[in-house]
């Protein structure tokens, strides 16, 4: 590893390490490194505990949640990883997939000194999926400076049977100034290998969708209000949702092709349609006929509120409505499936049915 002197055009090699030569310690030094700044490790985390005692008064160095909403464990090592530390991460996240939302929300209340409302605030904040699915996948991250052969070979092992684990070197390096440099990275998996993980992943949701009841449909929340309206959804092709990232970022599980049936709370099932394209703020968004949605006479109050601000825009994803109805002629019946969350897995056998011969499928 090289620091460059631009001025000079010279690359000054810096010095590899060991954590231990330097006095640093696992637990007061590289754990706080990372409780402060865990994207070191390849990926948004949130950490929600940290030396968290378990039942077997075992203490787990970190522990997180992704935005996928898997719960990750982090098991931190200093310079060498030993021949079982991913025998130890297993048993951690073994424990923890036991763990329920509530007992989340307890345990990272605990962890930030405040209420469970505000931890469970926080948490829907920071994850791109429903709340029910807090942690329905386990992650787990090994960090070290290096790692010994037999931990690679049980990790790629591992892998290979579906379990979630990853390897994430952390290099210390020093320069003539005595100044640390950490260089983090990821060798299982390989980052060249990201794409094809990537879609094989995609494949094995899509088989494991099929299995667990669900056939492809996604329930979405028209959320009619001052700053949408379902008249404009029908009429520009779309269905939007913001004020706030948690309700906006849902949109993002949406894909072109999907379908989705449109529920209006209070009322019923009011449209169903195909997504014709992902979501982007609404001030970037152009209808069919190639006008900017904000300009094309929308009736919604305040649709532009925020338009500015990635956080608190309104966002839309594209529709083509295969079949929509005027909010008075919405379809429903006694015990029909509804959400509070923007967007979820429409799995209701009962609704399922009923939809689809309202609206087809």
């Amino acid at each position: 590893m090289f620091r460059v002197d631009i001025i000079n055009k010279t690359l000054i090699k810096l010095k590899p390490t060991n954590f231990s030569e330097l006095g640093l310690k696992e637990r007061f030094d590289i754990q706080e490194w990372i409780e402060k700044k865990p994207t070191i490790l390849g990926e948004e985390l949130l950490v929600i505990g940290k030396e968290v005692i378990l039942a077997s008064g075992k203490r787990l160095d970190l522990l997180c949640v992704n935005k996928s909403a898997a719960l990750v464990v982090v098991e931190l090592k200093r310079d060498d990883s030993g021949s079982s530390v991913e025998w130890q991460a297993i048993k951690y996240a073994s424990y923890c997939s036991s763990l329920l939302p509530g007992e989340i929300f307890k345990l990272y209340a605990s962890y930030l000194n405040k209420s469970e409302f505000d931890a469970t605030k926080k948490i829907e904040e920071f994850i791109d999926a429903d709340i029910e699915l807090l942690n329905a996948k386990q992650h787990i991250i090994l960090a070290s400076k290096e790692f010994n052969s037999e931990v690679i070979s049980a990790v790629l092992w591992l892998r290979e049977y579906g379990v979630d684990i990853q390897c994430t070197r952390l290099a210390p390096f020093i320069d003539s100034d005595g100044e640390l440099f950490i260089k983090p990275e990821t060798i299982i998996p390989l980052p060249e290998a990201k794409d094809y993980i990537e879609r094989k992943e995609v494949k094995q949701r899509a088989i494991a969708s099929n299995q667990d009841g669900w056939t492809g449909s996604w329930f979405v929340n028209v959320g009619e209000g001052k700053y949408r309206n379902w008249d404009d959804n029908r009429q520009f092709g779309f269905i939007g949702a913001g004020q706030g990232k948690v309700y906006s970022s849902a949109l993002n599980r949406l894909a072109v092709g999907d379908k989705i049936y449109a529920y209006m709370k209070g009322c019923g099932y009011v449209g169903f349609g195909e997504v014709t394209k992902p979501a982007v703020m609404i001030r970037d968004f152009i209808t069919d006929s190639n006008v900017p949605l904000l300009s094309a006479g929308l009736k919604a109050e305040h649709p532009n509120a925020n338009s500015d601000n990635e956080e608190l825009s309104e966002w839309v994803v594209g529709v083509r409505w295969i079949k929509s109805l005027p909010r008075e002629q919405a379809k429903t019946f006694s015990g029909i499936f509804a959400n509070q969350n923007v967007v979820c897995k429409l799995r209701h056998e009962q609704t399922l049915k009923f939809v689809q011969s309202e609206f087809g499928q």
